[in-house]
C-alpha cells in the first residue's frame, strides 16, 4: 500500500525544495517495492485560489505537478508509463482552511 503524498510549494513556486524532494523519493522507494500492484500513479497539481489569476494558477498548477513528475522520471527512476498528470488550477482551501496546504500536489497510486 503506498499512501497519498502531499507535496506544498511556496506561494508563486513551482520548484521542489530539497526537504520535498527527499519525501518524494520515499514514495519512490514505496512505489518501486510493491511491484505489479500500482497501476499508475496521478500527480494532481492545486494553486490557491485566493492568490493569482485563473490563468497564473491554471499554469501555476500544471508546472507543480510537471515538477513532481520530473523528479520521480529523472531522479529516481520510475517509468512515464507509469505516471499521469492533471491540474486543477486554482482551488478553495483544501486541508485545515489554510490556503497554503493548497499550493500543492496530492501524488496518489492507483
Amino acid at each position: 500500500i503506498v499512501a497519498p503524498l502531499l507535496t506544498i510549494f511556496p506561494i508563486n513556486k513551482s520548484k521542489l525544495t530539497q526537504e520535498a524532494r527527499v519525501n518524494i523519493g520515499f514514495f519512490a522507494q514505496k512505489l518501486k517495492s510493491s511491484g505489479s500492484n500500482v497501476n499508475y500513479v496521478v500527480i494532481t497539481g492545486y494553486a490557491d485560489k485566493g492568490t493569482g489569476s485563473i490563468k497564473r494558477n491554471e499554469t501555476l498548477s500544471k508546472e507543480r505537478a510537471q515538477a513532481v513528475y520530473d523528479c520521480l522520471t529523472k531522479e529516481f527512476g520510475i517509468p512515464e508509463s507509469q505516471l499521469r498528470i492533471d491540474y486543477k488550477g486554482g482551488v478553495n482551501n483544501m486541508y485545515y482552511d489554510n490556503p497554503a496546504l493548497s499550493r500543492a500536489t496530492v501524488t496518489q497510486a492507483e
